[in-house]
C-alpha cells in the first residue's frame, strides 16, 4: 500500500508519499514548499490573493509527484491558517474546484493528537511521561502522554491532556517583530505574550517528562546546532537531543542576527523561515524554561507522518 498525504499548514505545504512494508512505513518522497498562508491572518482574518495562489501552485505540484508514485490514497489536511481565517471556505473551493482535491480541516484536538503519533513513532521504546512540542506558523501544540510505546501503533490512545496555543512562529513574528535583529523591547513583549500563554492555557504535565520536539523549528534549529556539513538527516536519522543551554545560546545568538545572517547558519534549513526561526526558538526556549525540562529530543517525523499513520489506522492495517 502506497499513501501520499499533504499537510497545509500556516508557513508551509508538505508532501510525504509512504508505502507500508507490514513491519512499518518506508518514506518515498518528501517535498516542502514554503507557501506562507498564514501572512497576514492574524491582522486581517483573511487568507489573501498572493496566498491562495502560492497554495494553488503549491499544492498542483504536490498532487504531480504523489501521482508519480501511483499512490492508492491521498489526503491532504489543513491547520491554523485554515482553522482562523474567514474565508477558508473559498479557498477550499478554489482547491477543490481547479485541482479536484479536498482538504480537510484538523481541529486542535486532532492536529494534536497525530502530531503526538508521529513524534512518538520516531523512537522504539518511548515510556514514562513524555510532552510533545509542535512549533507552528500559527500556533503552538503542546501534547502530554503517558507510555507511548505500549499504545503503539494507536499512539493518541496514550495522550492524557493538550492545548492549542495561538502563538505560532510567523503569528507572533508578525504581531510583536518588526525588524530583525528585533530591538529588546520586542522580545520582551513577546516572551511576555509567550509566558502569558503558557500560564493561563499550558498543561499540568507532572514529573519531568521527556520533551519532544517535532515538526520545522525543532528539526530546523537541529539541523543549524549541528551545521550544514552535518551527516545527520531530518528525514531519515534517529533523535537528535538539544540540551536547554543549546537552545538558549541559539535563542541569544539568533536574536541578534539579521535574516540575511540567519539564512547561512544554514542555507537549506533556512529556506523559507529564516524570518520567523528566531521567535520559533524563543517558543521553545520559554517552554523549556516553563516546566524546567532539561532536554529537547527533536524527532525526524511531524504532522505529514502522523496523517499516514492515520490512513492506516482507518484502514485497520497494522504499521
Amino acid at each position: 500500500m502506497r499513501l501520499a498525504t499533504i499537510d497545509v499548514g500556516t508557513n508551509t505545504a508538505q508532501l510525504l508519499v509512504v508505502e507500508h512494508t507490514g513491519t512499518g512505513l518506508r518514506r518515498l518522497h518528501a517535498a516542502e514548499r514554503f507557501v506562507r498562508l498564514g501572512e497576514g491572518i492574524d491582522a486581517s482574518g483573511r487568507i489573501g490573493k498572493a496566498a491562495r495562489e502560492r497554495l494553488l501552485d503549491t499544492l498542483r505540484d504536490h498532487l504531480h509527484a504523489a501521482r508519480a508514485y501511483d499512490v492508492d490514497r491521498l489526503s491532504a489536511a489543513g491547520t491554523s491558517a485554515l482553522r482562523d481565517a474567514t474565508n477558508r471556505n473559498a479557498i477550499l473551493t478554489a482547491v477543490r474546484n481547479e485541482l479536484g482535491l479536498s482538504v480537510e480541516i484538523l481541529s486542535g484536538a486532532e492536529e494534536a493528537a497525530w502530531s503526538f503519533a508521529a513524534a512518538c513513532a520516531a523512537f522504539d521504546a518511548l515510556s514514562g511521561r513524555c510532552l510533545v512540542v509542535d512549533v507552528g506558523g500559527g500556533s503552538t501544540e503542546l501534547i502530554a502522554g503517558t507510555d507511548p510505546h505500549r499504545h503503539r501503533p494507536s499512539y493518541p490512545d496514550a495522550i492524557e491532556d493538550h492545548v492549542s496555543l495561538d502563538i505560532g512562529c510567523v503569528r507572533l513574528t508578525e504581531r510583536c517583530f518588526t525588524s530583525q535583529p528585533p530591538s529588546p523591547d520586542a522580545v520582551d513583549a513577546a516572551e511576555r505574550v509567550i509566558d502569558e500563554a503558557l500560564a493561563t492555557q499550558g498543561l499540568e504535565v507532572g514529573g519531568s517528562p521527556t520533551l519532544i520536539g517535532t515538526a520545522g523549528t525543532a528539526t530546523a534549529l537541529a539541523l543549524v546546532h549541528a551545521g550544514p556539513d552535518s551527516t545527520w538527516d531530518a528525514l531519515h536519522g534517529g533523535g537528535f537531543v538539544l540540551s536547554r543551554s543549546d537552545v538558549r545560546h541559539w535563542r541569544d545568538r539568533l536574536l541578534r542576527l539579521s535574516v540575511d545572517d540567519i539564512r547561512a547558519l544554514h542555507p537549506s534549513a533556512m529556506e523559507g523561515r529564516a524570518d520567523v526561526f528566531p521567535i520559533g526558538v524563543v517558543l521553545l526556549d520559554r517552554i523549556m524554561a516553563h516546566y524546567g525540562l532539561d532536554d529537547l529530543r527533536v524527532s525526524p517525523y511531524e504532522l505529514r507522518h502522523g496523517l499516514a499513520l492515520r490512513a492506516l489506522t482507518s484502514e485497520s492495517v497494522s504499521p
